[in-house]
């Protein structure tokens, strides 16, 4: 009988090894092309071929080599992170850049039960304000700073 000596890598290793073989089935009727011509199939082939090289790894490590059990999950830190990613995308366009980025700070950061609310105001705001200066000043993008379209 096989014995799996370290679930969280057999785990991720099988994760690897679906998701990769579910990306070379999808991009199958894509044309590869070569590498001087590289056609649209040829990066997500080799990229798939990888996650399945780096799957079949970490499982057959997982066999191999001692390692830890895979631990009880948290839903907290699930929801509001997951939480946060929906408010900014519904956020973004309605109220503009910098309040999206202090409302989904402070959901994220609900995530942790050590949360102090004057820390994470002050991470908040300084992420708006190099969101903003990135974003907007640096980069160009086209988003509003300010914008209440409700």
């Amino acid at each position: 009988m096989i014995k799996v000596k370290s679930p969280q890598d057999f785990w991720a290793g099988l994760l690897f090894l679906v998701i990769g073989c579910l990306a070379l089935w999808l991009g199958r009727s894509y044309a590869f092309g070569t590498a001087t011509k590289m056609g649209p199939g040829y990066l997500p082939t080799v990229l798939s071929w990888a996650l399945v090289l780096v799957g079949a790894f970490l499982a057959l490590r997982a066999l191999a080599l001692e390692g830890p059990p895979i631990e009880a999950s948290l839903i907290r830190p699930q929801i509001f992170i997951l939480l946060a990613i929906v408010v900014f995308g519904l956020l973004i366009e309605r109220v503009g850049l910098a309040p999206a980025i202090i409302v989904v700070t402070l959901i994220a950061a609900s995530a942790s039960r050590e949360m102090r609310w004057t820390e994470t105001l002050v991470v908040a705001v300084g992420l708006a304000a190099l969101c903003v200066g990135l974003f907007i000043y640096l980069l160009g993008q086209p988003l509003a700073i300010w914008a209440w379209n409700f």
